[in-house]
């Protein structure tokens, strides 16, 4: 659809003409506070975007390159995250709740990420490499975590809730 790297200004202008977004270069953009629900943004270039409080509620970021992006108290509630990776993301406080970060034929890469604080709650986490993820404070209640990778993960001061599910069940 576009040839160059887009504004912050065009993107949430154009977002709300309804056009869908697809494979841009939207790395290192400040969409921070931005109003992004239902936004299409598969196999696009995230890595180190800015979306601190932004509201991403339903979005689509499948195949999407995240890493190094800022998710501080960011709203990803029912987000599609499939194949996407979040490889040293800042998710601090953000609200992934409902999320589906996982397919039958995906394993989330989020090694490294900074999830202190995120609200994790009903997340599908199942297969997932959390390796040196930093999960202190985050809130796990409800979370599948079965056959994920949780080797050298802080989880200081973790919720993991009464029903949570952890190793191969």
């Amino acid at each position: 659809m576009f040839d160059r790297k887009l504004t912050r200004e065009e993107l949430i202008c154009a977002f709300k003409n309804g056009s869908k977004f697809e494979n841009l270069n939207l790395s290192e953009l400040n969409l921070s506070k931005a109003n992004l629900i239902n936004i299409i943004l598969n196999g696009s270039n995230l890595k180190k975007t800015d979306f601190t409080r932004a509201n991403l509620t339903g979005a689509k970021l499948n195949q999407t390159d995240l890493k190094e992006a800022i998710f501080f108290r960011t709203n990803l509630s029912v987000v599609d995250l499939k194949k996407a990776d979040l490889r040293n993301a800042n998710l601090e406080n953000a609200n992934l709740s409902g999320a589906a970060d996982n397919s039958y034929q995906s394993t989330p890469r989020i090694g490294g990420a900074d999830l202190s604080g995120a609200d994790l709650r009903g997340s599908d986490l199942s297969g997932a490499d959390l390796s040196s993820a930093d999960l202190s404070g985050a809130d796990l209640s409800h979370v599948d975590l079965s056959s994920s990778d949780l080797s050298g993960a802080n989880l200081t001061d973790t919720d993991l809730g009464c029903n949570y599910k952890i190793g191969n069940n």
